[in-house]
């Protein structure tokens, strides 16, 4: 995987994620996959949704490039924040991978029906939720985003 120069762009991925120790298991699965990114965390949905609502759709340097998503957070909660990105956004066309605890095929239906990318649910053991994490940034950002090419 090769790491961003100071000539080419650093992926941007923002996670919505209100427990702090899922935040703390996203970070070690973010530094496992050894790549160069931006992170910005939100744990509260109506904050994630006033920060990409405030993003120019032309300014492309501010744009995220990944957006891992919880169900259940508190102002908005991920659907809300899904259907906001899938439909009042410049950010239709981001990879969003839902990242829930919730095993419910209702809740798994729903978001595919929202146009999610991807749903993972949390592991319950933490190195396997860092692995998780590992493999997602891993597909999103090294192999099938542009940044693979870098």
């Amino acid at each position: 995987m090769s790491d961003a120069t100071a000539d080419s762009p650093v992926p941007r991925v923002i996670a919505v994620e209100d427990n702090p120790a899922d935040v703390r298991l996203l970070r070690e699965g973010i530094a496992a996959a050894e790549t160069t990114l931006e992170l910005t965390v939100f744990n509260n949905g109506q904050n994630a949704a006033d920060h990409l609502a405030a993003i120019a759709p032309d300014a492309a340097d501010e744009h995220p490039d990944l957006i891992l998503l919880d169900l259940n957070t508190p102002g908005r909660s991920g659907f809300e924040l899904l259907e906001l990105i899938r439909t009042d956004t410049a950010f239709q066309a981001v990879p969003v991978v839902i990242v829930s605890s919730s095993k419910n095929p209702q809740d798994i239906d729903r978001a595919y029906e929202q146009s999610a990318n991807a749903y993972a649910t949390k592991p319950a053991d933490p190195d396997e939720h860092i692995r998780m994490i590992d493999a997602t940034i891993e597909f999103w950002i090294a192999t099938v985003s542009p940044f693979n090419s870098q």
